[in-house]
């Protein structure tokens, strides 16, 4: 049996050799792909440059983002977004996507069925965009091949900035730089560099017309059930967390809504992670549940929502079903995906803003 011993060992090798020569292949590829691009296309690059030492047609403007200021000259034609908050805050300011990388890696080349590909968003995208990948590892080598014109990025994302700017002028920025911070702070560099100043005037008027909407249709329900108590859950109810930050806390609050908290938990700008018991400490007319799957990539591309899951699973739990607000039938399941800020800008605040009455509205007809 030796010789049958060696023929494997052999066959192994041979093997581990060829996904070893695929991978620094792959490699090399990319590596040729941005020196050719940065010979070939000295103009998109991220370094500023003296103005007087460039040949483009259109103005240039100086950018400020998380990684400092990046010069943009012209209008970009070739857009690439790496998370979803992006793909919002461009498709809100009228400019289509060239590239994207979703929130979960669905293994496929194009998004060239948005509307069920993409969700929340894909109603308004018009293009059919390249996929470069996932958010948390987007494909340089994609965004490579496709030489866009601009990049947009987040700064959680662990990406080789400087390799970015090597392939297109790169936008890293960042939504919670400080409390208070939401799409308001970041858009208005991507407005900057899209060259879409006049439409985020337009944008910032229809957000407060869309509060005062939301106001006044939520008035029955601001006055009879005024403390609101938010929190997200996967939907085995084992991790429950507190977003006091998130963008559903916020249009809540500018609603007029009184978002009520634990005591004694400690605050950050974060997540806040607690245990069920706590939820009875808290007092509130009602409460909104953020449901997450655990293996979210999964239901993802089922299109199972875990909103539509969650309530069998409260039910089961005593200590859950027990609290005033779920014997009120005062508990509302929302969608992780847009809820919890998978996506925030000024799109998914709209479809937030206009569910909310239906949602709390609804609860009040059966009451009466």
């Amino acid at each position: 049996m030796k010789w049958w011993n060696r023929l494997l060992s052999i066959s192994f090798a041979r093997r581990v050799y060829k996904r070893r020569c695929k991978q620094i292949n792959r490699y090399l590829l990319l590596v040729l792909a941005i020196v050719v691009v940065s010979a070939c296309g000295s103009t998109t690059t991220n370094q500023t440059q003296p103005r007087d030492s460039q040949t483009v047609i259109g103005d240039c403007r100086l950018v400020s983002h998380k990684m400092g200021e990046t010069e943009i000259c012209g209008k970009p034609q070739k857009v690439a977004v790496l998370t979803p908050p992006m793909l919002d805050r461009i498709l809100a300011l009228g400019v289509q996507p060239a590239a994207y990388a979703e929130a979960v890696d669905l293994n496929i080349q194009t998004y060239d069925n948005p509307t069920e590909q993409i969700p929340y968003l894909g109603q308004w995208v018009k293009t059919q965009p390249v996929s470069v990948g996932s958010r948390d590892a987007p494909s340089l080598e994609g965004l490579t091949l496709l030489q866009p014109d601009l990049i947009l990025g987040e700064e959680w994302q662990n990406n080789p900035y400087s390799l970015m700017t090597q392939i297109a002028p790169t936008l890293i920025l960042d939504d919670y730089e400080k409390p208070g911070d939401f799409w308001q702070t970041t858009i208005t560099g991507i407005a900057k560099a899209l060259e879409r100043e006049d439409r985020l005037e337009e944008l910032l008027a229809e957000h407060e017309q869309q509060i005062v909407q939301a106001r006044a249709a939520l008035q029955p329900v601001l006055q009879s059930y005024p403390r609101v108590f938010v929190i997200s859950s996967n939907v085995a109810a084992t991790e429950i967390t507190l977003r006091p930050l998130s963008n559903t806390v916020r249009l809540l609050k500018e609603i007029g809504f009184e978002v009520v908290q634990p005591e004694n938990v400690q605050r950050n700008l974060g997540k806040i992670e607690i245990s069920a018991e706590i939820l009875s400490e808290v007092e509130a007319d009602s409460m909104v549940v953020i449901s997450a799957w655990d293996d979210y990539s999964k239901h993802f591309k089922n299109g199972i929502k875990a909103e539509d899951a969650m309530p069998e699973r409260w039910e089961k739990v005593p200590l859950l079903n027990s609290l005033p607000v779920s014997q009120q039938d005062r508990v509302f399941f929302v969608d992780y995906y847009l809820w919890g800020d998978t996506i925030s800008g000024p799109l998914s605040d709209k479809l937030i803003l206009e569910a909310l009455p239906n949602l709390l509205l609804d609860s009040m007809k059966e009451k009466a």
